[in-house]
């Protein structure tokens, strides 16, 4: 049996928390407050929940693959970023990460994504989280040994979506400035957990998903 890493496992259980707390519209303060002191955290009130209803079916009209998903998501390259922004229901607002892919995933290709049915996200609002999406039931995990264009790279604090199976492009703060921009996944967020999430929507009728196992 192999030994488990105390940060890693740390910041699973810290995402667990925060991913439960985001889904739940809790307050994060207030769930961690109620872990502690032993009560209940389904007795708070519900303050900033998720809206809409989770369903990862394939939007009308056909469903998108990865490399349409991909090809959009890099015509944004240069995009300003702004953490916790809004797309804007034109797309000209700034971006973070999550908001990024909501727009693309949600608005361009008219997906459903987490709190949200196929075609009804219109970038009006941030949109789900990055932990929101971890959690949804509208993707795969894979392995990140069978990624390809279309999926998601998603640690605990940021995402991209994969332009190849090593290289994606996200919203991020470079030195360099604020932007949307390539890159590869490798090493891309230390101390984070990697997860490689594939949409169900775009699997083709009884094809393989790659899940991992």
């Amino acid at each position: 049996m192999s030994k488990v890493d105390g940060l890693s496992l740390g910041l699973v259980s810290a995402g667990i928390v925060i991913g439960y707390s985001g889904i739940k519209g809790y307050s994060l303060g207030q769930t961690i407050q109620d872990i502690v002191t032993g009560k209940s955290p389904l007795k708070q009130a519900v303050t900033s929940p998720i809206t809409g209803t989770v369903v990862p079916d394939a939007p009308a009209g056909g469903t998108p693959t990865g490399q349409q998903i991909a090809t959009d998501a890099l015509a944004y390259q240069g995009h300003c970023y702004h953490y916790g922004g809004a797309p804007g229901t034109d797309g000209s607002g700034c971006w973070d990460c999550s908001s990024f892919a909501n727009w693309v995933i949600g608005h361009d290709m008219g997906m459903a994504i987490p709190g949200y049915k196929a075609g009804t996200y219109d970038g009006s609002v941030h949109g789900p989280s990055t932990l929101s999406w971890l959690a949804w039931t509208g993707v795969h995990r894979i392995s990140p040994a069978s990624a390809g264009a279309g999926d998601i790279a998603c640690w605990q604090t940021h995402m991209g979506i994969m332009t190849g199976p090593d290289s994606m492009i996200s919203a991020q703060t470079p030195d360099s400035g604020t932007r949307v921009a390539t890159g590869n996944i490798a090493n891309f967020m230390p101390g984070e957990v990697l997860f490689v999430l594939r949409l169900k929507a775009t699997l083709p009728p009884g094809g393989s998903s790659g899940v991992k196992r």
